[in-house]
């Protein structure tokens, strides 16, 4: 059949469909549903006929490693690939570079027992480099140092934790990728303390006043007083502590700890396997 005869036959069938009104059997007997699976089947047999490749379907999943995504996934794994450190002598010696970093609890706050001793972060971040397309560590600067350094600080200064019951990790990553790493890595763990989660959000904010901007105290800085320029008397509670430590229940129901290595992995190849969909 030469390409004219296909674009009659084409034509010939646009006419017969546009005869044909919608809803026009309305409630289908069994013998009407008999005669549209017969058309049906024609239908198949020349789509089949036409083209060799009619019955193919779509993979179900395909790989594409240039996929900045599934970068932000492996990135995530050699993170807690690594060895964690203890927040209290964090510090020395000073070192250069930008990238990903995660906060792990083993204390006894009560609020976080179900957190406590796992390989669940409480918290995960990022830090950029000094430049955007910096080539080296050093060209990066020490903003992954800075930034943990800082959060250390914040951490010594709240009066219901204990800095001994912090450990990080983290990485140095390329230049550009420390975003679709810290992406993953709060998909992947939904870190108590990420303000994408909304339940212990305020963590990571650095000092803004609570005066000049009329904010209300975050629910960080209500469950953990201690610093100063969160704590003035003229600041209302965002949530009450109870309300809070309801919101963490919830947390935790909806989206359970990962409480060891095994888990972290399985994690990991789930969230590769989204990312090959």
């Amino acid at each position: 059949m030469d390409p004219t005869e296909l674009k009659a036959l084409a034509r010939r069938l646009e006419e017969v469909l546009s005869t044909i009104p919608e809803n026009a059997l309305g409630e289908l007997t069994r013998g009407t549903q008999t005669h549209l699976d017969q058309i049906d089947g024609v239908l198949t047999r020349i789509r089949d006929r036409l083209s060799p490749h009619a019955a193919a379907q779509e993979p179900p999943s395909f790989f594409d490693p240039a996929d900045p995504r599934l970068f932000g996934s492996f990135a995530a794994l050699a993170l807690v690939g690594q060895d964690r450190h203890p927040m209290a002598s964090f510090g020395r010696p000073k070192f250069y570079g930008s990238g990903i970093y995660a906060i792990y609890y083993i204390g006894d706050f009560e609020p976080y027992h179900l957190l406590s001793r796992t390989e669940h972060p409480i918290y995960v971040g990022k830090t950029d480099p000094a430049e955007p397309h910096a080539k080296s560590t050093r060209e990066q600067g020490t903003s992954l140092w800075g930034r943990l350094t800082k959060h250390k600080s914040n951490i010594g200064l709240a009066s219901t934790l204990r800095l001994e019951d912090f450990e990080c990790r983290y990485l140095v990553v390329a230049s550009g990728w420390q975003i679709t790493a810290e992406s993953a890595l709060i998909g992947m763990f939904k870190p108590l303390w990420n303000k994408e989660t909304k339940v212990v959000l305020g963590f990571g904010k650095h000092g803004d006043s609570a005066d000049t901007r009329k904010n209300t105290r975050s629910p960080w800085d209500t469950l953990h007083p201690g610093r100063k320029w969160a704590d003035n008397e003229a600041t209302k509670n965002r949530f009450e502590k109870q309300v809070i430590e309801e919101r963490i229940k919830k947390h935790f129901a909806d989206s359970p700890p990962i409480r060891d290595a095994d888990q972290v992995l399985r994690a990991f190849l789930r969230s590769v396997s989204n990312r090959t969909k």
